[in-house]
């Protein structure tokens, strides 16, 4: 019985280590449960998508299996301001970490946006961080993996990618192709 318990915690300790390992993600584990905010958490690997039953876009789906997981916290807007500060901050302690590189800020009114990434050993991305404050409150979005982006520009993907937005524009979009 020892041997099956210490086996499964084997079994599932990489899965714990992935998703705790950069500093924005684990400050997503802090706040699951804490009243005043919503948290979601998405595994690629349990996605499924509308397009795969028109398109064969292989290259795409390919991309998408280096995205371990996409985190996502909301402070509601209801929730108390200084709980609110208090994230922000926390947030931007995390994020001002040598490990992550700013790549985006938005500062408008009321409102203020900021996209950091992390490189992986490997060379690729092993993490993109959009975090947003508004009057409405503060969001934050974790994608965390090793992604490969310079794969986004070769030519089956690009391609892929461009099957796609057609595919989206004919059969979602408000406009297209033979659509006033």
């Amino acid at each position: 019985m020892k041997k099956q318990i210490v086996l499964m915690i084997l079994a599932f300790l990489p899965v714990f280590l992935i998703a705790q390992d950069t500093p924005l993600s684990s400050l997503y584990d802090k706040y699951v449960s804490k009243p005043g905010f919503e948290t979601s958490e998405i595994l690629p690997g349990s996605m499924s998508f509308e397009w795969e039953k028109d398109m064969n876009a292989n290259s795409i789906k390919e991309m998408l299996k280096e995205i371990t997981s996409i985190r996502i916290l909301k402070c509601k807007e209801n929730a108390d301001k200084n709980e609110q500060d208090k994230l922000w901050r926390k947030i931007q302690k995390a994020a001002g970490d040598d490990q992550y590189i700013e790549v985006v800020t938005v500062n408008a009114e009321n409102t203020r946006a900021n996209m950091y990434m992390m490189k992986a050993a490997s060379g690729n991305t092993k993490e993109v961080a959009l975090v947003v404050k508004e009057e409405k409150g503060i969001t934050m979005v974790t994608i965390t993996g090793d992604m490969d982006f310079s794969a986004i520009f070769n030519a089956e993907n690009m391609k892929s990618l461009h099957e796609m937005a057609t595919y989206f524009m004919n059969n979602k979009g408000e406009c297209g192709p033979g659509k006033d």
